[in-house]
């Protein structure tokens, strides 16, 4: 924008994250400042604070614009400037069995304050956009976007997780948290099926996802379905490890009832592996035709074997990204969100100044 100053990034983020964003990410530009916060990890510590505190940092650093990467609790009156949420999903509506009781309705209390406080929320995919118009169609209608992701992962960049080493039997690759909207059991109560009914007996599946609600109940299932030796849970996994996986596997299986963006299907399709998954909307809107599709209907575990059996007949697709998910493609559409509600803000303080069109 001509007549505005030089631009500087400013991620705000917990003391015991730093060193992960840092080397996660490559965020070591002079443009880019990442700033620690000592704030405990536990949720009352983290919402006390977004409420007390982040106003006052807004203040001091002088931000144009704040940037939620979820919805927290907000004091709208206190930040001299717009503030833009980002909206991934509205779990605590539609898979409320992800929370529980309680915790579900400090949840859905907190995302309709950020949702009317913010002044720009921006929806991770089409169908949380969707979403939002169906149970907040006036704050969607009138300060609500559509832009999607980005998928980072590169496919050039890969080396083999330590906890897969000696691994040379084919396999099965899940990436997805231990939460019940994943549908897990789902698909190990489908592996268990086509182990016993297929000839290809020596497949293992692997599951890449972080510990969580359903942690428990899945290993017990994999005793149950004496599984053992047949299944084997990774996490905390860097992306040229994951990258690893995704080329060498058989078959990418997401069984999910409801995702929000789902960047499990997009890195798959990138790193050139086959993939299969439920046939809800999300995942239709991410893989579009180069993924294979089960029903999630009575009977979904006959159908997510034969479906398995199915997609491994098929030759394996070249390595491939749509532009909605490039990382040039989503910042010009930032750029363009920041612009216009900082022109906006000071238009609002000072009619005279900054009138130029947004690049």
């Amino acid at each position: 924008m001509s007549g505005c100053r030089e631009v500087s990034l400013r991620l705000l983020v917990g003391t015991w994250q730093l060193e992960y964003f840092r080397n996660a990410f490559g965020l070591r530009s002079s443009a880019f400042d990442i700033v620690p916060v000592a704030i405990a990890r536990n949720a009352w510590s983290r919402n006390r604070w977004y409420y007390l505190h982040l106003p006052e940092v807004a203040k001091q650093y002088g931000a144009q614009v704040v940037h939620l990467s979820f919805p927290m609790p907000l004091r709208r009156s206190h930040f001299r400037c717009p503030v833009v949420l980002s909206l991934h999903d509205l779990y605590p509506y539609d898979a409320p069995r992800n929370f529980g009781y309680l915790r579900v309705l400090f949840n859905r209390a907190f995302l309709r304050q950020s949702l009317r406080a913010s002044d720009a929320i921006v929806c991770g995919s089409r169908f949380t956009f969707d979403r939002l118009r169906h149970y907040a169609p006036q704050i969607a209608s009138e300060k609500a976007t559509q832009i999607y992701q980005s998928v980072t992962l590169d496919p050039r960049e890969e080396a083999e997780s330590v906890a897969s080493h000696g691994m040379r039997r084919p396999f099965l690759l899940s990436v997805a948290q231990h939460r019940r909207n994943k549908n897990l059991d789902l698909l190990l109560s489908a592996f268990a099926a086509f182990r016993r009914h297929s000839s290809r007996q020596s497949f293992r599946l692997v599951i890449v996802g972080s510990a969580g609600p359903q942690t428990g109940p899945l290993h017990a299932l994999v005793d149950r379905l004496s599984l053992r030796q047949h299944v084997l849970f990774l996490s905390e996994l860097r992306d040229a490890e994951l990258c690893w996986l995704y080329r060498r596997c058989e078959l990418t299986i997401v069984p999910s009832g409801i995702e929000g963006f789902c960047f499990p299907v997009a890195e798959a399709l990138r790193c050139g592996s086959r993939v299969l998954c439920s046939d809800i909307p999300i995942l239709r809107e991410i893989g579009e035709a180069r993924c294979d599709y089960f029903s999630l209907q009575p009977g979904g575990t006959a159908a997510l074997t034969s479906a398995i059996e199915a997609a491994l007949r098929k030759p394996a697709p070249q390595s491939y990204i749509s532009d909605r998910f490039c990382g040039d493609e989503i910042a010009r559409h930032y750029l363009a969100l920041y612009s216009t509600l900082a022109k906006g803000r000071q238009a609002a303080l000072s009619p005279q100044l900054c009138h130029e069109s947004v690049p």
